[in-house]
């Protein structure tokens, strides 16, 4: 059974390359543009690995992240950050331990190399 792997970005080019990245190598992907329509697929679909932008308007990914722990009913699968944030930025900005409190599989920053992703990701849900 292959993987299915939600893209939560509310930049529609990312969300286009980082779909054709996967999708020939394999993965099923869903997509979202905003962590509300993040939250109703979730509902509807059976998710092994989000990659989730942390800066999105209406709710960061961050805050997203925090609901989905909170609830065990919503998500508790995978999750790949993926931001222009770098991770010092963000470790000042929230903390260290926050990531691991958050469960968080690993932090991809933007611009990514396509590779590098694919890498990520297939060693994520190996």
């Amino acid at each position: 059974m292959q993987s299915k792997i939600m893209v939560v970005d509310d930049e529609e080019d990312t969300v286009e390359l980082i779909k054709t990245l996967l999708r020939k190598e394999g993965y099923d992907v869903v997509t979202a543009g905003s962590a509300s329509e993040c939250l109703k697929k979730l509902k509807e679909d059976e998710i092994d690995l989000i990659l989730l932008d942390i800066l999105m308007p209406e709710m960061s990914g961050r805050d997203l992240c925090i609901k989905l722990r909170g609830s065990r009913n919503l998500y508790r699968g995978k999750i790949i950050y993926l931001s222009v944030m770098e991770l010092l930025e963000y470790w000042k900005k929230y903390g260290k331990k926050e990531l691991q409190k958050l469960n968080i599989s690993d932090y991809i920053t933007k611009p990514f190399d396509n590779r590098d992703l694919i890498r990520r990701v297939g060693s994520i849900l190996a």
